[in-house]
């Protein structure tokens, strides 16, 4: 089986001309292509497998999952899984539903698409202080963060100083002085997809996961911040998740982003089946060994799947 990762799927956007997005109508074509080349895991195949660890008989099979509830997977990824009587996984970061404000990664993601990196990253130096930036594991997230990715100038600095090296208990202040400075504003209540439409999605057969509740890198977090992001995810979405197994994606996906205590925490909190970032397919083995960090490839892997 092959698990893709899908983020934005929308159109391009005048007053963000720098925003990464997997065009609607290359959506389109890659849904077609997948289908022509290897068909879709089918919802009942998906769950025998959760259960037993028994693969679908075709091997290959495409299983689609999306990230972070934006509004563009209702008004274009929903409506088009329905017309091919498609299912998906939609994985729900809940802090926005809780406190209705906008995440920090986001907040990143709609700086950088409508201003240029370089702008971006001459703010924040002036902005920052040393104390700002622990020195733990700079290192390894200066290698490992980003690799897959072709940003333009300053975007990648931009992205990793605030991601990965800023303390969390001072991103969201810089990141709103930034905006300030740039005369910003963030709208939450048009980011997301609304609580109700997430109910309508899964009454259509979707499955609807846990991405924690704050998008957090969890391997900068202790275990006891860690299970409370779960915990408090599942909480918010218990009304939305129903009778269905609990599963989770690590937020940004790589193996640098979780550790042992995510595991521990996924286990605690009742959790079936998680997600991790890794180009290969699942196996049967990943079952019996992997079952909280199963591989899923990003969409540009494949025909049609490259952002714009």
């Amino acid at each position: 089986m092959k698990a893709i990762m899908y983020h934005y799927v929308r159109e391009f956007a005048d007053d963000h001309p720098n925003f990464r997005f997997l065009d609607v109508s290359n959506f389109r074509k890659q849904l077609q292509f997948f289908a022509k080349q290897y068909g879709f895991v089918e919802k009942e195949e998906w769950l025998e497998y959760i259960s037993t660890g028994s693969m679908p008989r075709k091997q290959g099979k495409v299983l689609l999952t999306f990230d972070d509830a934006m509004s563009c997977h209702y008004q274009h990824v929903f409506p088009e899984l329905l017309d091919r009587g498609l299912w998906g996984i939609f994985y729900v970061p809940t802090n926005p539903y809780k406190l209705g404000t906008m995440l920090n990664v986001h907040k990143i993601h709609l700086l950088c698409g409508r201003f240029e990196g370089d702008q971006l990253l001459e703010i924040a130096s002036d902005l920052l202080t040393d104390e700002m930036i622990p020195d733990k594991r700079i290192k390894a997230f200066e290698t490992d963060t980003y690799r897959l990715q072709s940003n333009s100038c300053g975007v990648t600095e931009f992205k990793r100083l605030m991601n990965y090296f800023i303390g969390y208990e001072h991103r969201e202040k810089i990141l709103d002085l930034i905006a300030s400075k740039l005369r910003y504003s963030f709208s939450t209540a048009e980011f997301y997809v609304p609580f109700g439409k997430l109910l309508e999605m899964a009454g259509e057969g979707m499955i609807i996961g846990s991405h924690t509740a704050s998008h957090p890198v969890m391997s900068k977090l202790t275990y006891e911040e860690q299970f409370l992001e779960i915990q408090s995810s599942f909480s918010v979405l218990s009304e939305v998740v129903g009778a269905h197994l609990k599963t989770y994606c690590h937020p940004y996906g790589g193996q640098h982003d979780f550790n042992k205590n995510t595991i521990r925490a996924l286990k605690a909190c009742d959790v079936s089946y998680s997600f991790s970032v890794e180009p290969r397919e699942i196996t049967s083995n990943d079952f019996v060994r992997y079952r909280h960090e199963l591989p899923r490839y990003d969409c540009n892997y494949f025909k049609y799947g490259r952002v714009s």
